[in-house]
């Protein structure tokens, strides 16, 4: 059987991707034609309006608050005793009631001690360390079998300066040699003393303090 051949001119699949285009092009004419043939629609876009708020400022008094007293003690209710001996025959215009007595006065507060190196003015020796010398040396202090054994010493004496200037709380501290008789005599050389009181904050205050004292024989 002979083989027929077509003709180019009407074989679809050469001609197929040019029908494609040409009915592409077709079809967003008739769209464009639809679209500019169709009625126009205006949209109107209305900013809808905040309500405006407005603030009244108003005057509000301060309430004062009113503090109820406390409610009253509740009275207590004495109980007889049936061991106690009363007196039936004392009546109560036979009581003499001193009505003028007053309660004792409270305590004095604790007298504030400062450390001599804390105390803005330190308190000083009336006369000098000199004062001391020759209180020891007037009263005759130095210990007779520490002058017979021709024994020096030191003695550290400890000791509160008062806001009225008078030592107190005097105790040895330290003794070379010991139990010699230095520190008795110490002591009483510094209870003798008077002294100008410290200051803190512009009022007299009690100060703790430290006294050297040398026993030599001349």
């Amino acid at each position: 059987m002979p083989r027929v051949l077509k003709d180019p001119r009407y074989d679809l699949k050469i001609h197929y991707p040019k029908v494609v285009e040409i009915s592409l092009i077709i079809t967003l004419l008739m769209t464009i034609v639809i679209l500019l043939s169709s009625k126009e629609y205006n949209i109107n876009r209305q900013a809808a309006k905040a309500e405006q708020v407005v603030f009244k400022a108003e005057d509000i008094p301060i309430t004062q608050q009113v503090k109820r007293p406390p409610p009253p003690a509740r009275p207590s209710i004495p109980v007889e005793s049936d061991e106690a001996d009363v007196d039936e025959s004392v009546t109560i215009d036979d009581i003499e009631w001193d009505i003028m007595d007053e309660p004792p006065p409270p305590p004095p507060p604790p007298e504030e001690v400062v450390d001599f190196f804390a105390v803005e003015v330190q308190p000083e020796l009336v006369g000098g360390a000199q004062a001391i010398y020759e209180y020891i040396t007037n009263n005759d202090l130095y210990p007779e079998m520490a002058k017979l054994a021709g024994l020096n010493g030191d003695v550290l004496i400890q000791f509160v300066v008062g806001a009225d200037g008078t030592p107190r709380n005097v105790v040895v501290a330290q003794e070379k040699p010991t139990n010699a008789g230095f520190g008795d005599a110490g002591v009483k050389a510094i209870m003798a003393m008077r002294f100008k009181p410290g200051k803190q904050r512009d009022r007299y205050v009690a100060v703790n303090m430290q006294q050297v004292i040398r026993f030599r024989i001349k």
